[in-house]
C-alpha cells in the first residue's frame, strides 16, 4: 500500500507544475476571444464581397446577354 501511495505522490509532485492556473485560463480565453473576432471580422468581409462579386456578374450577364 505504502508503494502505491508513493508512486500516486511521484507522479502529482511531477504533474502539478504542468497544469494551467486560473490566470493561464484567463489568458487563454482572452486570446481566443480576440482570434474569433477577427475571424468572424474576415469572414464577414468575404461574404460581403462574395455577393457583391456574384451581384456584378449577374448583372453584367444580364445587360449584355439579355435575360
Amino acid at each position: 500500500m505504502t508503494v502505491d501511495l508513493t508512486a500516486i505522490e511521484t507522479t502529482l509532485e511531477t504533474m502539478l507544475p504542468t497544469l494551467a492556473t486560473k490566470a493561464d485560463l484567463e489568458a487563454a480565453r482572452a486570446e481566443w476571444k480576440a482570434d474569433l473576432h477577427s475571424l468572424t471580422r474576415w469572414m464577414v468581409i468575404a461574404v460581403l464581397g462574395s455577393v457583391t462579386a456574384a451581384a456584378t456578374i449577374t448583372g453584367l450577364i444580364v445587360r449584355f446577354i439579355g435575360a
